[in-house]
């Protein structure tokens, strides 16, 4: 890539002497492969205006934000150390960009997707130093790109946004969608799910602090995505030595599995569609499952005044799969599936005794709070003790109660 691109002194061409006219031509090369990139209906108005203008074709729209922080979301190094025995090269290129705009769109798809909505438009805030490499930037653009065309969001369109410089690099992502007519599907429990006649209302918790009579049922993997980020941040030559040990000891698949924990770290892939389907249903509540099972589920119990216990056995059950690669990092495979996060499957409540929406598998329940435990929202953590948070970092589960 030239015309005007700075060159450091190793080679490397950086963003430095493009210009913001440089950067947006890479940016909406890349975004013009989005399905609906060309399909703007008429009175909207896509990128490059002072604002853009979309459509509401309800009268309403969800709309999320997340941002992703160089060293803290994600580290330019990523994917260099490749559980497969091979480099990506330093700093990761193209395919540390790619894994980077995918997650930051996948994350915030998600968020849309547990509230029962269809993505419709992505609008970015970016920002990164002179030397950010221009290839990093292309890998990023695609990845975005990528994660709406394969993740299959085919309505979503990227409708503008914003560049600055900064010393680091942080991408802030903005995601609407469209419930179409429906109602969301809150973390608060509704009374009839999709179309119900209490819709809008409540369940009230058991005052005596009975079973109330809710599963917990998710869509999509967990675990995954938290091994994978201890494979990330294992030092390359360390993972291989661990692998190559494994593997001489009668693991002979450990190898693949880390590569597969890596890329659910590195590309999440959000069931999308399920939201929409839980809540057609009868979905009662529904979140999206970032943090970690147990502490999420958490919240979305202490949402309601209730407790959510994890089935001990679909957590052992889970957790299998995992066991080679938990045991060859020192690491605990029921704790990555019930306390890891950014799996970014759909957590839904239903009615003890009903069907469970296509793809999705009970994995808990919510019960009623212990006399003199806990009550209120801001005890989540309390009674949720894994999972990550953001000015923390990771924390461990305690073991589940089998539900």
């Amino acid at each position: 890539m030239t015309g005007g691109a700075a060159v450091t002194g190793g080679g490397a061409v950086t963003v430095g002497g493009l210009g913001e006219a440089g950067i947006l031509r890479i940016l909406n090369r890349r975004f013009a492969a989005v399905p609906a990139a060309g399909d703007w209906p008429e009175g909207t108005v896509g990128p490059g205006d002072d604002a853009a203008v979309v459509a509401a074709p309800d009268g309403r729209f969800v709309i999320t934000t997340d941002a992703m922080a160089q060293d803290r979301d994600f580290r330019m190094a990523w994917p260099a150390a490749d559980p497969r025995g091979s480099s990506a090269g330093a700093g990761g290129g193209f395919a540390g960009g790619y894994s980077t705009g995918w997650k930051a769109a996948a994350q915030n798809l998600s968020d849309v997707n547990a509230m029962g909505g269809d993505p419709s438009g992505l609008l970015l805030a970016l920002t990164m130093p002179p030397t950010t490499p221009v290839e990093w930037i292309d890998g990023l653009a695609a990845g975005l790109a990528g994660a709406v065309i394969h993740l299959g969001a085919d309505r979503c369109r990227v409708v503008g946004g914003d560049l600055g410089s900064d010393d680091r690099i942080t991408l802030a992502v903005t995601a609407t969608g469209d419930l179409a007519g429906r109602p969301a599907v809150r973390r608060t429990l509704s009374t009839g799910g999709f179309g119900g006649p209490g819709r809008g209302g409540s369940v009230r918790p058991p005052a005596d602090g009975g079973d109330p009579g809710l599963d917990l049922v998710l869509c999509g993997r967990a675990g995954w995505a938290a091994a994978g980020l201890d494979v990330l941040d294992t030092r390359r030559e360390e993972l291989l030595c661990r692998l190559g040990a494994a593997e001489r000891a009668g693991d002979s698949g450990v190898r693949r599995t880390a590569a597969l924990a890596s890329s659910a770290q590195l590309r999440p892939r959000p069931p999308l569609g399920a939201g929409r389907r839980a809540a057609e249903s009868g979905a009662l509540a529904m979140m999206d499952v970032s943090d970690g099972l147990l502490k999420d589920a958490g919240r979305l119990a202490a949402a309601n005044g209730l407790r959510a216990e994890l089935d001990a056995d679909w957590v052992r059950s889970e957790a299998r799969a995992l066991e080679p690669l938990a045991r060859t990092l020192d690491r605990d495979a029921e704790d990555w599936v019930s306390a890891g996060g950014e799996d970014y499957g759909i957590l839904a409540v239903k009615p003890a005794g009903t069907g469970v929406p296509a793809g999705f598998r009970r994995v808990g329940r919510l019960v009623g709070r212990l006399p003199g435990g806990p009550a209120g929202p801001e005890q989540d953590t309390a009674q949720a003790p894994g999972g990550w948070d953001h000015f923390t970092g990771p924390l461990r589960s305690s073991r589940p109660q089998s539900g």
